[in-house]
This record gives structure tokens, sequence and C-alpha cells, in this order.
């Protein structure tokens, strides 16, 4: 697991995404940082600022029973709390440091808060959108303390090309972040076996 704590914490996530195109981390941020995002995600979700999660955008937006039962609360760099921002000026350190070795042409983030209750999933995916070219790089960042083995909730990453035999299975431990290319990685939520708390985004390029 790479440390982006480290002094060559970034360059090390680049030198792994040119290799493999997958990175697994710790120490984007300070735990207690980790803790207050996660407190700012329980409330919103508390004050009802979340609604469930669909799958595709715009006029092709749905809900799908069966494909996914997460809940998701977008965010605004704009109108971040002062928690957030220091999460969004983290990734935009990391956007400089991969636009910097790996010349992909990254120009914003856009991401969101999600929230799996017990037992909710999300089925093997692939996170770029149909015709849609923008979503390049993935970064899947957890807020959940005291997380042991036989939670479930796990990310399935699978390192082969179909999606069907090779995989890992990252535990959403807090301070855990997982970085991979959005186009080339299949994934899925195992079901969760108590409620559990990330923050889901994209590096994107500009539309053609």
């Amino acid at each position: 697991m790479l440390d982006l704590s480290s002094p060559d914490g970034l360059s090390a996530v680049v030198d792994a995404l040119a290799e493999k195109g997958w990175a697994v981390t710790r120490g984007l941020l300070p735990a207690e940082t980790v803790a207050r995002l996660r407190e700012e995600c329980l409330v919103a979700h508390r004050q009802g600022g979340f609604h469930v999660a669909g799958i595709g955008r715009g006029g092709d937006f749905t809900v799908r029973e069966g494909i996914r039962s997460d809940e998701v609360m977008w965010l605004d760099a704009s109108t971040a709390t002062p928690t957030q921002r220091q999460y969004f000026e983290r990734l935009d350190a990391l956007q400089r440091e991969i636009n910097q070795g790996l010349y992909l042409g990254l120009f914003e983030f856009e991401g969101h808060f999600a929230i799996y209750d017990e037992g909710a999933y999300y089925k093997k995916h692939l996170d770029a959108f149909r015709g849609d070219k923008g979503r390049v790089v993935t970064v899947v960042y957890y807020l959940n303390p005291d997380w042991h083995l036989g939670d479930g909730g796990e990310l399935r990453l699978y390192l082969d090309e179909k999606g069907e035999t090779d995989f890992i299975d990252i535990e959403p431990t807090a301070g855990t972040a997982v970085i991979f290319l959005s186009e080339r990685f299949w994934h899925e939520v195992l079901p969760s076996c108590k409620d559990r708390v990330s923050i889901t985004g994209w590096y994107k390029v500009r539309p053609v």
C-alpha cells in the first residue's frame, strides 16, 4: 500500500498508474480530517441531503433496483466546507502530478459522498459512461473507522480485461484511497454488513 504522506507518495501513485493502472494508498489526509469528513457526511444524510443513486447521466439517468442500492450527495468545490476543501486541495495536487507524469489532460474533479446502508451493494460496472470519454481516473476514499474482516463492503477490483476472474478485494477502511483508470477496470461493491461511508469521484478531461 502506497503512503501519500511521504515526500514521494504522489509520484509513486503516478508510477503505479503507469505500470498497472491502479493503486491502493493511505495518508492522503490526517486522521482527524478523515473523521470530520465522515461526520459531515453523516450529518448531511440525517438532514435529508442525500438521494438514491442511479446509473447514467442527464436524460439517461435511471434508478435501477438490483444494480446499486447506495445513496449519494454531490459535492461542490465552490461551496465546500473547510474540511472538504482540504480534500479537494490534496486532489488538486494529485491531479497536477498525474498530468505531469502521464499527460492525461485532467482538468477537473467531480465527486460525491456515498452511503451504503447495511446490505447495500453496487454490481459490477465500469465508471466511464457509454459514449462519454470524460471520466479518466477514479478515486474512492473511505471514511470507515473500525472496519474489520467480515464487515463486507469490499471494493472488488477486477484486474483482467473482461472483469471475470482475476480480482482483488479492498476493505473500505478509513483513510484508504483506491485510484484506478476509469475505462479499464471493472469493479463492484460487495454487500455491506454495516453502514459504509466514502467519497467517490473522478478526474475528467475536457469534452471533445
